[in-house]
């Protein structure tokens, strides 16, 4: 018996290490790593209670003092080590050896931060990391997630490293949300699934999702520093959602996260004002239930014409004129009312006017971080691509609803509660947001991107804007959804709603204007040997060093025999 816990008492710190080893790689106390630790810690108290007397006999032996000098020994080279690891942790110094010039930082970025410089003003980033366990999602899932934020924290915080090794004026931090709940709570984190980069330069802030590459940290330097004001406009004079009302059918919220973004929210009636005005980063038409007037409609027609960017909600329930103006951007919103009869929404508490949307974009800028969370449109209609779009526009379907779902079409079955499908329905999945993309030739100033020769200096504030008139381009840009309710004040918390409305308002106002770094080509580090060289080459491996290894042991060997 005793012997047995010998053998459990040799093996536990083993087990000890290979649980606590799951954890450090999972992030998670999940059953295998916990169970292992347990084990591996039981196993060894046991041990050292059964078995006490083998180590007070291992302690005091000779052999036990000998071992002892050369712990202390190699205590000592590993506690200098790390002494040299701390200087060159806190003495950080960043230098680029490869040819290409790989690791550096753009030449426009180092413009865009010599200004900083030179204004001697601060600007910080603090950036928010969750690693808390979503009950949404599978025990895989979280591990996976949890992994996955890790290492884009890892990879950002040493972007950040270099951005600070070039100006002192760049400062930056990296905190969980769940252990910082005071600054948390002030920044209004919450309100984000993702991980959050809060950009702070004077009275400027801003809140940034998912900040990973230098394009997207030199972009928001840009932002803040330029002291821009920039608004979106939410349009009027059709009885549209409020967004001053904070009741469950009003539209605050949706306001107040626009707002979060450093984005002025204004009301706008495009018949007073003549027009959209320039100041207008997107436009926002949101449950209309009054018809537009067409001179209403050309006036926002010209805006988007001109690179501007919209974004429709359009409720079944209501006839806002607009579905002929839609034909002509490539996009049909149908008079019908999506009726779901799946499972997955009974389960949820969903009616089956109320279907839920899964199947989303995996390639589309909006779509594609959403994953497996799932989004609801109360009382939603089918808005699809026409059947020839023009060339000149890139449409995608963002979100589509079940396979169980139809568009109905008859209004008297809706008004009854008697939905069934027929001929005359549109078939499931059937498409519920569509966005639209047309590349439109700038005609004032603005920057689409810059590409600089390897080793080149960064161009100056002339040249930047000798190149900003050279290559300006503009996109006209447009998304439809056919609700407007998922976004409102008593929707917009409920699944995905959030994200997806989100997401397509910041892809609506993404700045077309602020640089594109191109990645670097990788060098191309072949190494070219002849015959030759390859034969020398197989020599040494082959014979020298094998050679070299038998005479030296052999004169080990002769030294300690002879001695």
């Amino acid at each position: 018996m005793k012997q047995r816990i010998r053998t459990l008492g040799y093996v536990s710190p083993v087990i000890l290490l290979i649980g606590l080893g799951i954890y450090y790689i999972n992030g998670l106390w999940d059953m295998l790593s916990t169970g292992l630790t347990v084990l591996g810690a039981a196993c060894g108290i046991v041990y050292l209670v059964v078995c006490f007397d083998d180590l007070r006999q291992a302690f005091s032996a000779r052999s036990f003092r000998s071992g002892t000098n050369s712990l202390l020994i190699t205590c000592l080279v590993l506690s200098l080590l790390v002494f040299v690891n701390m200087i060159g942790y806190r003495s950080f110094v960043w230098k680029d050896i490869t040819i290409a010039r790989k690791f550096e930082l753009s030449p426009l970025t180092q413009t865009i931060i010599s200004d900083i410089r030179e204004k001697k003003q601060d600007i910080y980033f603090t950036s928010f990391f969750w690693t808390y366990v979503d009950r949404n999602l599978s025990q895989e899932q979280n591990q996976t997630l949890i992994r996955q934020n890790r290492e884009r924290e890892g990879k950002l915080r040493d972007l950040f490293e270099v951005y600070g090794s070039v100006t002192p004026n760049f400062h930056f931090r990296f905190l969980d949300p769940n252990k910082e709940l005071m600054l948390a709570r002030q920044y209004n984190i919450q309100r984000y699934r993702g991980n959050v980069t809060v950009v702070e330069y004077g009275d400027y802030q801003e809140m940034a999702t998912d900040m990973e590459t230098e394009e997207q940290v030199t972009n928001a330097l840009i932002r803040a520093t330029s002291g821009e004001q920039r608004k979106v406009y939410f349009l009027e004079g059709h009885q549209e959602l409020d967004i001053n009302d904070g009741s469950p059918g009003g539209f605050v919220m949706a306001r107040a996260a626009i707002g979060d973004q450093s984005y002025i929210t204004e009301r706008l009636n495009v018949l007073e004002a003549g027009g959209v005005p320039a100041d207008c980063r997107a436009l926002l038409i949101v449950g209309p239930r009054k018809p537009f007037l067409s001179e209403e409609i050309r006036l926002v027609d010209d805006y988007l014409e001109n690179g501007g960017r919209v974004l429709v909600c359009l409720d079944p329930e209501y006839d806002s004129g607009l579905g002929e103006w839609l034909l002509s951007w490539g996009i049909r919103v149908d008079e019908d009312i999506v009726v779901d009869n799946s499972t997955a929404g009974v389960r949820q508490g969903a009616g089956p006017t109320e279907p839920l949307l899964y199947s989303y974009d995996k390639e589309h800028p909006i779509t594609k971080f959403l994953m497996k969370a799932y989004s609801t449109m109360p009382t939603v209609r089918s808005v699809r691509l026409v059947d020839t779009p023009p060339t000149d526009l890139e449409l995608s379907v963002l979100a589509r609803t079940s396979d169980n779902s139809w568009g109905e079409r008859d209004r008297n079955a809706m008004a009854a509660r008697n939905p069934t499908f027929d001929p005359t329905d549109l078939s499931g999945p059937v498409p519920v947001a569509v966005a639209m993309l047309k590349k439109i030739e700038e005609t004032e100033p603005g920057l689409h991107e810059i590409a600089t020769k390897v080793g080149t200096q960064a161009p100056t504030k002339q040249e930047i804007e000798k190149i900003k008139r050279e290559k300006s381009q503009t996109k006209a840009e447009m998304v439809v959804f056919g609700d407007s309710q998922f976004a409102s004040n008593s929707y917009l918390r409920y699944g995905g709603n959030w994200d997806l409305f989100m997401n397509a308002v910041n892809w609506l106002i993404g700045d077309e204007r602020l640089i594109t770094i191109r990645p670097k080509d990788p060098e191309d580090q072949t190494i070219y040997v002849n015959q030759r060289q390859s034969n020398r080459m197989a020599l040494m491996l082959q014979y020298a060093l094998p050679a070299l290894l038998v005479i030296l042991g052999t004169w080990v060997w002769v030294i300690r025999r002879f001695r």
